[in-house]
């Protein structure tokens, strides 16, 4: 459906459009329907139009899931958006147990001269770490990334780090 105008009508609660075309196929047959006027109920209200930075990670989970299941089937283009924030949840607890494991790995080293060189190791690699984060998701935002994938990536190269880290450790 294209329409010329779409209004909402908050006495009514539902859409009036104005100067519409529908285009109906079925398999190799398609015709056109246009019209002055039509007043509907779609299952979208204007605040579902709203489109703010952080409007995601202010939802609760339920808050989150019930957009998803209604974003795939509306299609607006902020499903990944969705997605990645989904994925983040879950995800990003496991993330403080990489960075435990690479902290004790980095600890339990032993040297006369202080700890600064462990301290230094492990601060530029949770920099590193973060930087790879938001490069993921930028990369799944604007670069086409599945989200779950840019989620999984940088916490399972680090986990990796983190595992060599141990391995190496003293014991």
């Amino acid at each position: 459906m294209m329409a010329d105008r779409i209004t909402w009508d908050s006495v009514a609660t539902k859409w009036k459009i104005e100067g519409y075309t529908n285009r109906i196929i079925n398999g190799l047959h398609e015709r056109m329907e246009k019209g002055a006027l039509k007043d509907t109920t779609l299952d979208m209200k204007p605040a579902d139009f709203e489109v703010r930075d952080n409007m995601f990670t202010a939802m609760d989970t339920r808050e989150l899931n019930i957009r998803i299941f209604k974003e795939k089937t509306r299609g607006t283009g902020v499903m990944n958006d969705l997605l990645l924030e989904k994925y983040k949840r879950y995800v990003y607890a496991f993330s403080a147990f990489v960075l435990t494991l690479m902290g004790v790995a980095l600890s339990s080293k032993k040297v006369r001269g202080g700890i600064g060189l462990s301290l230094g190791v492990g601060i530029a690699l949770s920099f590193t770490y973060i930087v790879f984060i938001q490069f993921a998701n930028m990369f799944s935002l604007k670069g086409g990334l599945p989200p779950l994938i840019a989620v999984l990536i940088p916490n399972v190269t680090f986990l990796l780090v983190a595992i060599y880290l141990a391995i190496r450790a003293p014991k």
